[in-house]
């Protein structure tokens, strides 16, 4: 997450909204002094919208198989910790379900008090946690290699456009992404200077912590491969 291209702005075709209780911020934000809480009880708000029927609870399983969720807690680890402190102050609740082999965990709302009661109470009905059950990411939209180009680098032309698709093909997108970011970040607003990050990477490793540390130390280890080129 941060190594993605700056925010361009909310676009009007992506303006669904989430509710979150008036309490949240005049009780709960002052105290969540960990981001990682933070981050997964908004997380947990966002999911409670995306679910169906009138039940909504998650189960760890559930959570830990997102990808972006675990990618912005730092880890599986660092998520289940951030889940147990939201129980341990009471903002998440958490029912054990023996007979199911089950653990369930419902946002400290009416909703959510109400289920513990009926799970405390004996008459929580099995069926009604499956039913309406399937698992729910968080995806971000990946931006074609074409609008990347164009809103960090210049206008398309015929013949770029080509080239653009050629390198479309042969990168992974997130590396086409990345690479466009450290060029911008360089102010090295050319797509010869991209490639040589995506050449160097395919040759090397992209995940070559060494190289990369060296790469942002020292901008023009690329220059031989762009200077000079439209």
């Amino acid at each position: 997450m941060a190594d993605s291209l700056p925010f361009n702005g909310f676009q009007e075709d992506n303006l669904d909204l989430i509710r979150l209780p008036e309490g949240f911020f005049s009780q709960l934000l002052p105290d969540l002094n960990d981001l990682n809480q933070l981050r997964l009880l908004l997380y947990m708000f966002w999911h409670m919208e995306q679910q169906e029927g009138k039940i909504r609870y998650f189960r760890f399983e559930d959570l830990a198989s997102d990808p972006a969720l675990v990618e912005m807690c730092g880890g599986v680890e660092k998520l289940k910790i951030a889940l147990d402190d939201l129980v341990a102050m009471n903002i998440v609740l958490k029912a054990e379900l023996d007979w199911m082999d089950e653990t369930l965990y419902f946002i400290n709302g009416p909703q959510g008090r109400a289920a513990i009661q009926s799970i405390e109470a004996g008459t929580w009905r099995e069926d009604s946690v499956w039913k309406h059950h399937k698992p729910i990411h968080l995806t971000r939209p990946q931006p074609n290699i074409f609008k990347l180009y164009e809103e960090n680098i210049g206008p398309i032309t015929p013949m770029m456009a080509e080239v653009l698709k050629a390198d479309e093909a042969d990168y992974p997108s997130n590396w086409i992404e990345e690479a466009i970011r450290i060029a911008v970040t360089r102010n090295a607003r050319n797509w010869k200077y991209v490639q040589a990050i995506l050449e160097r990477w395919q040759t090397e490793g992209r995940d070559n912590e060494q190289n990369r540390r060296d790469n942002s130390q020292d901008p023009g280890s690329y220059r031989e491969s762009w200077l000079g080129h439209d």
